[in-house]
């Protein structure tokens, strides 16, 4: 009877074994025992390490990508490229040994003059025109989860693992002001290799880090860039428009009225079908005035299927005007979203029958009257902000989000009721207290005083 070996076994029994029980450093062992081994497992070792990968904006880091994008087989699973933000942080003087300092500094000067020289974009751009399947390329300021293999594991940016630990030092957060170079430079980078990618993620997870107005900026003249925007169909973006120099430099009656880079860009992708607008949660003003421009742009994103707010405080008033935009919309997505009160001129019809405030179910009536051909919403993370009460919107079964498919006929009534704010019943004053209370003058003033602070 013959020995059973690894090599004997089934093809499909190896590459379960290998998908769900080898950690990363024994699959790479085992492929390099033998060349069936390195064949047999090409596939799917690509498709999980390569198809979705994650570089730092360093020398080290983007010479891989340039020597991944020139490799015969991994240059064709590659599909989608991320830009870390990782960024050395030149304050630092907390080392452990000389050794720990001269790593941290050597990075810090590299990650400099990469970024001032041009050098990085000459990089991108030479790994761009050599990867022909990428479909998506973004920037991220998180390690993302996923990693199976490994317990509590996550995919970072190709080189920063190594980088903290021979300098002893963790990256810290990203600055907006380092996010929005990066989107520039990510930008300039495709147009110069003319790349054509379908789709640009720019997913920022740390509160008070986006793209500002300026990383929309599209140089005079810039003859290469058109192409790209032009092409782009889907465009997730985290920013934060609270662009301190551009407000202080504008009188206050033209800022309403100026236009944001943001906008001009836009109007520049007319094959866009899906765009995601994720605000800075407390930044309410301008996430107005970003809503506000948009809506008032002529003709803006005129193919536009899928649109997605997150993270954003804004009226009813402004949400049913953007929402009613773009007349090809077929899918609206609400993550994390406030509405406030507009004051008691303004919000009677976004009263109910006890003139509490409580805006969805006519939002979501006058949207099915303006927007027929939707056929999905999805909700998550819903509040009301009504000074001095906020609540949050409870879905049905205590879940996060709920998802609404097929025409809107189908889920308007359940999505309305779903989406209606249950206010508190109100107090109901025990008349015989409080004519106890009217014997005393003292009593009745130490009454109205707790009234008030409550």
């Amino acid at each position: 009877m013959a020995t059973a070996t690894l090599a004997g076994m089934p093809l499909e029994l190896l590459v379960h074994i290998i998908a769900n029980y080898l950690p990363t450093k024994d699959l790479g062992a085992l492929r390099l025992t033998s060349k069936y081994f390195e064949t047999a497992l090409f596939d799917t070792f690509a498709k999980e390490f390569f198809a979705k990968k994650q570089f730092m904006l360093t020398t080290p880091s983007l010479s891989a990508l340039i020597e991944i994008s020139k490799h015969t087989a991994l240059s064709k699973v590659v599909k989608h490229v991320i830009l870390g933000l990782e960024k050395y942080d030149r304050n630092y003087v907390r080392f452990a040994d000389i050794a720990s300092s001269k790593a941290h500094r050597n990075g810090w000067v590299d990650q400099v003059r990469l970024l001032s020289s041009g050098r990085a974009g000459q990089m991108i751009s030479e790994a761009l025109r050599n990867l022909p399947n990428v479909t998506t390329i973004g920037l991220r300021d998180y390690a993302a989860q996923g990693r199976v293999r490994e317990d509590n594991s996550r995919w970072r940016s190709y080189g920063a693992p190594s980088a903290e630990r021979e300098s002893g030092v963790r990256f810290p957060h990203t600055t907006t002001a380092f996010a929005s170079d990066a989107f520039s430079l990510l930008l300039q980078s495709l147009a110069d290799a003319d790349k054509i990618v379908p789709s640009i993620e720019v997913i920022l997870r740390h509160a008070g880090v986006g793209l500002d107005d300026s990383a929309f900026y599209i140089p005079p003249g810039s003859a290469k860039l058109p192409p790209v925007l032009d092409g782009m169909k889907q465009l997730l973006l985290t920013i934060d428009m609270n662009d301190k120099a551009l407000i202080n430099v504008l009188p206050a009656q033209d800022w309403d009225s100026e236009p944001l880079y943001l906008e001009s860009f836009l109007l520049r992708t007319p094959s866009l079908n899906h765009l995601r607008l994720n605000f800075q949660m407390t930044d309410q003003d301008n996430a107005h005035h970003v809503l506000e421009r948009l809506s008032s742009a002529n003709n803006i994103l005129p193919v536009l299927e899928r649109l997605d707010f997150g993270m954003m405080t804004t009226t009813p008033d402004m949400l049913l005007k953007i929402l009613s935009t773009f007349p090809e919309l077929r899918h609206i997505g609400l993550w994390k979203l406030n509405l406030g009160d507009q004051g008691p001129l303004l919000t009677a019809r976004w009263r109910d029958s006890n003139n509490n405030f409580n805006p969805w179910p006519e939002i979501l009536r006058c949207t099915s009257i303006t927007n027929k051909q939707l056929t999905g919403m999805m909700v998550g993370c819903l509040g009301l902000n009504n000074f001095p009460i906020s609540m949050p919107i409870q879905l049905p079964q205590d879940k996060v989000s709920k998802e609404y498919t097929g025409g809107i006929a189908t889920w308007l009534a359940e999505a309305s009721d779903d989406l209606m704010m249950k206010w508190p019943e109100p107090v109901v004053t025990d008349d015989s207290f409080d004519e106890d209370l009217s014997d005393s003058d003292h009593s009745n003033e130490e009454y109205d005083e707790d009234t008030e602070d409550d």
